[in-house]
């Protein structure tokens, strides 16, 4: 009985046994899959025919981006972005023109169709006000006068310089429009007739016609020596001269390159004014006649000679 129970227990130790050595052998081995079967929804088992599109946009996605990482470009929208809001920021207000700050003054004179208004903008801080000793035609606003003038600044505390923006509307028309750099004209400017048509343009640089010719004493170019006017490629408009201290040696107008009108030397110092000579030419280029001297005067102001008058 004993030796029957033995026997049946080694058998069923014997069978267990394989049994555990069968489970190991099947469990590892990896499960066979089907290579065939294409990426997509739910594992491949739902295809919509766009996984290779994408794919692909993918792969130009990347590549692009590659290219413009090796141009040295990187963050292109964000750096477009950054210059666009820097732009904003430099545009210069309303209220300044060449980093100067400006007042706004209303002219108003003349009655009827005469009726003239002048939008004028003025220095604001009398200690910006640095006029410049080269040029000889200032804009400045007169309060008592309401409207702009030109003429001499000395002694004048009622002078409020022009600077920036001008325009002058007579009748509701424009006239003329322009800028104005520490009272000498400066940039584009118009003039226009009684029905809006341009009647002239010219192009200033803070009092000169921009392509003057200018020569200098010195390299830095802060001490002129001559001015030459050149418009539209003609030598016209008003010539000057200095000494090399500043002061004016030399004035006039001149028509194509002809002196006329009347034109003036200068001492460089003088205790009673400094008039030299005084000429006279013809009113224009087309009048042929030799210059008259009307006067002239010594370093002391003293008059050497005097033109008489055809009624003496």
């Amino acid at each position: 009985m004993k030796i029957g129970v033995l026997v049946f227990f080694w058998v069923y130790m014997v069978s267990l046994a394989g049994y555990a050595q069968t489970q190991t052998v099947i469990s590892s081995k990896k499960p066979l899959t089907d290579s065939t079967i294409q990426k997509g929804f739910l594992g491949g088992r739902l295809s919509t025919g766009l996984e290779q599109q994408i794919e692909g946009l993918k792969k130009i996605s990347t590549e692009g981006k590659a290219i413009i990482e090796d141009l040295g470009i990187k963050n292109l929208g964000i750096k477009a972005s950054m210059m666009a809001r820097r732009a904003v920021k430099k545009a210069p207000p309303k209220d300044e023109y060449e980093r100067i700050k400006t007042e706004r003054r209303l002219g108003n004179y003349g009655s009827g169709i005469r009726n003239t208004l002048e939008e004028i903008n003025v220095v604001k801080y009398v200690e910006d006000e640095a006029v410049s000793a080269y040029v000889g035609e200032i804009w400045w606003f007169d309060p008592a006068q309401s409207r702009i003038v030109t003429g001499s600044l000395k002694d004048n505390k009622s002078a409020q310089i022009c600077h920036g923006p001008f325009k002058r509307i007579i009748n509701q028309q424009i006239n003329e429009q322009g800028f104005f750099y520490m009272g000498a004209k400066d940039g584009r400017w118009e003039t226009y007739g009684p029905d809006g048509e341009l009647i002239n343009k010219q192009y200033f640089h803070r009092g000169f016609p921009s392509a003057s010719s200018i020569s200098y004493f010195d390299l830095e170019k802060t001490k002129i020596k001559e001015i030459i006017p050149i418009v539209y490629g003609k030598v016209r408009g008003q010539y000057r001269a200095f000494y090399a201290s500043g002061n004016l040696k030399e004035e006039g107008m001149l028509d194509d390159s002809v002196r006329v009108g009347r034109w003036r030397e200068f001492h460089e110092f003088g205790t009673g004014g400094r008039l030299k000579k005084e000429w006279r030419y013809g009113k224009d280029k087309f009048e042929n006649q030799e210059p008259e001297l009307i006067q002239e005067r010594d370093a002391q102001g003293k008059i050497i000679y005097q033109q008489k008058t055809t009624s003496e």
